[in-house]
């Protein structure tokens, strides 16, 4: 397998080598080769690379921007890696354990994952909690997703639908499964600070993401909840009432009754693919000066786009950065769309572009794309007709990773 990269590169954090006095790679460059790969954390001034059973920190550290190893628990048992502007700040196990991110400026030969332990007293401990999901906004804002259960199987049992848009939670929730946990930063959360919001649902999420100022969830119904500030209500793709808030988690009526596959956001922009393979897209900042001309415009009626690419293709895949969209079609083609003024849309040009252009079979691969990799910063397409999973490939498949810094 081969790592292509490509974007804003200030701090080494896609290719170490590159020309200190260029901070762009305008085309998808290779930059490591092996048997197995994938990227686990894609942030502003670092990414963390799994490399058979290593991970490997590229980008800014205290102690220096050369590529280094990362000890810890093995990567198979780590379910994310997360960060913010400042770097990585840590890990979370697939049992609930939170592990923070020690650079090796104490002494050690290089940076780790040491397991957090919360207090005795904290509400972690206290009511025998598990961390399921975590991500932190731009904004500072963490959101956490605990669940009772998770420490045990999962309880069973069928969960209500989320699709008439009232809010999911309940003030007294004497059979809610799920907590969702909102903090004012991470440092909050580690001090085991009051919440400043909680909300219980009953269906367990599959994904918890944020973007500038909010929060996106797929729910085991496959359904999409967001939450966030009131200030940007564009970037929860429906409008807030009063029974329908926007700092309490709800459905997108836009999407009510759609089976949603997967989901995907950055910046101010979000993403669902639907299980049928249609492309929905919302979001965008008011009195921004260009504009993809894929999102809802300001007059529109929905909050929500169904967006054609290339007449109307099947959507597998979808990734959003911090203000751009790419997506793979079924056809086995690369789209994207947005800003590239940092190189990355991997076009060999600094531009903005408004519609979508075509970046698969022929610029960068003459194989078949058949799957993406998504992330808040970066896409990943395989270009050979392998496993879905990413698992088992065999060592000559290409991974191409573009990486979006804005």
């Amino acid at each position: 397998m081969e790592l292509y990269m490509c974007g804003f590169n200030a701090h080494h954090q896609l290719d170490h080598d590159q020309d200190h006095h260029n901070d762009d790679i305008t085309q998808l460059r290779k930059v490591l080769r092996s048997p197995r790969l994938d990227v686990r954390c894609a942030l502003w001034s670092s990414t963390v690379i799994q490399s058979d059973g290593t991970l490997l920190h590229q980008g800014y550290r205290p102690l220096g921007l050369s590529p280094t190893l990362i000890d810890g628990p093995p990567p198979r048992n780590i379910k994310s890696i997360f960060g913010d502007t400042s770097g990585v700040l840590g890990a979370l196990a697939i049992d609930g354990s939170l592990y923070l991110y020690h650079d090796g400026s104490q002494g050690r030969v290089g940076p780790e994952f040491r397991k957090h332990r919360f207090p005795e007293e904290s509400f972690i401990v206290q009511q025998s909690l598990a961390i399921e999901h975590l991500a932190i906004a731009d904004n500072g804002e963490v959101c956490i997703c605990t669940n009772r259960a998770s420490r045990k199987r999962r309880l069973s049992g069928n969960t209500p639908s989320m699709s008439d848009n009232t809010p999911h939670f309940l003030f007294s929730p004497p059979t809610a499964k799920v907590e969702i946990q909102l903090f004012s930063s991470f440092q909050s959360l580690l001090s085991c600070e009051p919440a400043t919001a909680n909300h219980f649902i009953q269906t367990p999420l599959i994904s918890l993401l944020a973007s500038a100022t909010s929060f996106t969830a797929l729910t085991a119904t496959r359904e999409v909840l967001t939450f966030g500030s009131a200030l940007h209500p564009q970037c929860l793709g429906r409008d807030p009432t009063v029974t329908s808030s926007a700092d309490s988690p709800c459905a997108i009526p836009f999407l009510g009754g759609i089976p949603i596959g997967k989901i995907a956001v950055g910046g101010w922009i979000g993403a669902a693919v639907s299980e049928d393979q249609d492309l929905y897209i919302w979001g965008g900042r008011a009195g921004e000066e260009r504009r993809m001309h894929a999102l809802p415009k300001h007059s529109d009626d929905e909050a929500v786009r169904l967006v054609d690419i290339d007449g109307g293709v099947d959507i597998l895949e979808v990734g959003v950065g911090s203000g751009h969209v790419i997506a793979l079609t079924a056809e086995g083609e690369v789209w994207a769309a947005g800003d590239g003024e940092c190189g990355q849309l991997a076009t060999g040009e600094k531009r903005f572009e408004e519609d979508w252009i075509k970046l698969g079979r022929g610029r960068y691969t003459e194989n078949e794309c058949i799957r993406a990799m998504t992330g808040n910063q970066f896409v990943a397409v395989i270009d050979s007709a392998i496993c879905s999973n990413c698992i088992n490939i065999q060592e000559q498949i290409r991974i191409y990773l573009t990486w979006y810094f804005a």
